[in-house]
């Protein structure tokens, strides 16, 4: 049998190809443009916010708020697999090994975030005259050092607790962490006895749970499941841009939204169009891929400063928005329960274009409430809701033409 050593190398290869596999379907030259688009307008928008910010801005405070919250969340990468439990039985005194390869990864995978938080949040502590050059780079420190006991102190407590009650541990976490940060970017003389008292609550607590976690057996399943969730996760963010076989989805009945769905009625002229608002509502890939580009062409309203920007911004996202919904509620045509009640042909088309279209029209409902909110009343917000509508039915009819060729 190979040592642990061995297997976790073997299964990191096997699984920085899998990211590369389906990664190179999603960095493609449009992602690359509104990358851009959106990286330079927010740019833009954020260097001229910081000529107007005014001094007694709590700039310390959110900067402590945010990256404490990234360095709070941790969840260990162990690339364990089901069979695990069972292989893994003769070897566990030597786990250890396995685990520590596995949590070293999770530190250098992580650290990216609150760095990069960091980094953009510089020029505001500059504009905002909080701290200096030493703190700054105290600051670097403290995060590469807080990261690096977060990942093993919330490996150390879902080994003791079985991840039972993790949000109570990351919150526990995240308070230490914030006032530690605050602390360090003042550097005033009252402060500075926290930075130690953190730092020493910080290990005990490192501590406290090392060794809760040595008297317990190893939960196989708790990081089984954890892993399992981590990659699918990555699955249905890769299907946005190609599809992924390994995907398994997920239905969730969203009461809260039964006010959108008509009860079910016998006779009703339009039974398709009742399935698939249900489909659309309820299932979680394509429900969510809806809000995250909606969410999206709102913020960009917010964020982008340029009219024009915002039109092809929106548009784009209109496209994206429409193709996907129709492909998506296309899928699975093969076989459908519908198909087992006696109805006229050539009426899910029609269906899908009118379902789509419905929520295109929604979308494009709150580009234009957002775009009165933060522009005013001007025509800038109604030519932004008007090229939604449009992008959106020639997407939806181009798409419906392309089927019935085919």
């Amino acid at each position: 049998m190979n040592s642990l050593r061995e297997i976790w190398g073997n299964r990191f290869i096997h699984y920085m190809n899998e990211l590369q596999k389906y990664m190179r379907f999603v960095f493609t030259g449009h992602l690359a443009i509104v990358l851009l688009f959106t990286i330079g307008a927010g740019g833009y928008a954020y260097s001229e916010w910081l000529k107007e910010v005014p001094s007694g801005f709590p700039s310390a405070l959110i900067a402590a708020v945010l990256i404490g919250a990234a360095l709070s969340i941790c969840s260990p990468v162990t690339l364990l697999k089901p069979a695990d439990i069972v292989f893994f039985l003769p070897m566990e005194n030597k786990l250890e090994e396995y685990l520590k390869r596995a949590l070293r990864y999770s530190l250098f995978s992580q650290l990216p975030v609150p760095f990069i938080l960091y980094i953009v949040l510089l020029p505001l502590l500059a504009a905002t005259d909080v701290g200096g050059k030493p703190q700054f780079i105290l600051t670097a420190a403290v995060i590469l050092l807080v990261k690096w006991k977060y990942v093993e102190s919330e490996f150390y407590y879902r080994r003791a607790n079985e991840g039972e009650g993790v949000w109570k541990d990351r919150i526990v976490r995240f308070v230490l962490a914030a006032v530690l940060i605050y602390a360090v970017l003042i550097g005033i003389s009252y402060l500075i006895p926290l930075i130690p008292l953190m730092g020493l609550l910080m290990s005990l607590y490192y501590s406290f749970w090392k060794k809760r976690s040595a008297a317990n057996p190893f939960p196989y399943e708790h990081f089984i499941t954890l892993e399992q969730n981590r990659m699918m996760r990555f699955y249905r963010f890769a299907n946005y841009f190609t599809d992924v076989p390994h995907l398994k989805g997920s239905v969730s009945r969203r009461a809260w939204l039964g006010f959108l769905l008509r009860s079910a009625q016998f006779g009703q002229t339009s039974p398709q169009r009742y399935l698939l608002r249900r489909t659309l509502i309820r299932t979680d890939d394509i429900f969510w891929l809806w809000v995250r580009l909606t969410g999206l062409a709102v913020l960009g309203v917010i964020l982008i400063p340029f009219p024009i920007v915002v039109y092809i911004f929106t548009g784009a996202l209109a496209f994206a928005s429409s193709i996907q919904l129709v492909h998506a509620l296309r899928a699975g045509d093969d076989f459908r329960m519908d198909m087992l009640f006696p109805e006229m042909e050539n009426t899910r088309i029609p269906a899908i274009r009118k379902t789509v279209s419905g929520v295109q029209l929604l979308q494009s409902i709150f580009v234009l409430v957002t775009g009165l909110i933060v522009i005013g009343i001007s025509l800038t917000p109604v030519i932004m809701a008007v090229i939604v509508v449009i992008v959106s039915e020639v997407t939806i009819r181009a798409s419906n033409e392309k089927t019935e060729e085919a």
